[in-house]
């Protein structure tokens, strides 16, 4: 059986300000089978999230308009889709604090894309598993 076909189809929305490290993400996410949106623009990534039914959200923290700090606790107000930072600062306190904000895990880059993969596909197995436990009313 091929594994890609059995996948349930996950949407992850990839916020990044740089329009190539979107793009990266999307092609290999999408060469996993996952349906990938992209946004440079903290403003349009709250518009999608209070729209689109998403499973995981990788999120950079370094943002125009806000940053990925005021907008992972932004995010948070709004879903509990799990949010994955990737990001280049590698600070234990910068880190604590992200993850106190309401982030769900943390990457520095530069990151490999099995590292990547496997995180992805961690909190998205997490989220559906999740899904399936909340009650209908939800």
């Amino acid at each position: 059986m091929n594994s890609q076909a059995s996948k349930p189809n996950s949407t992850i929305l990839v916020i990044d300000n740089d329009p190539s490290t979107s793009t990266l993400f999307k092609k290999l996410l999408e060469s996993k089978g996952y349906n990938v949106l992209t946004s440079n623009s903290s403003k349009e990534s709250l518009e999608i999230v209070q729209r689109v039914m998403l499973d995981l959200i990788l999120l950079d923290l370094l943002m125009p308009e806000m940053d990925g700090w005021q907008l992972c606790k932004a995010i948070r107000e709004i879903t509990r889709t799990p949010i994955l930072i990737i990001s280049a600062i590698e600070s234990p306190e910068i880190i604590t604090k992200t993850l106190d904000l309401g982030a769900d895990d943390y990457l520095v880059k530069p990151i490999s894309s099995f590292t990547l993969l496997a995180h992805v596909k961690n909190l998205v197995r997490r989220h559906k598993t999740e899904e399936l436990a909340l009650p209908e009313n939800n």
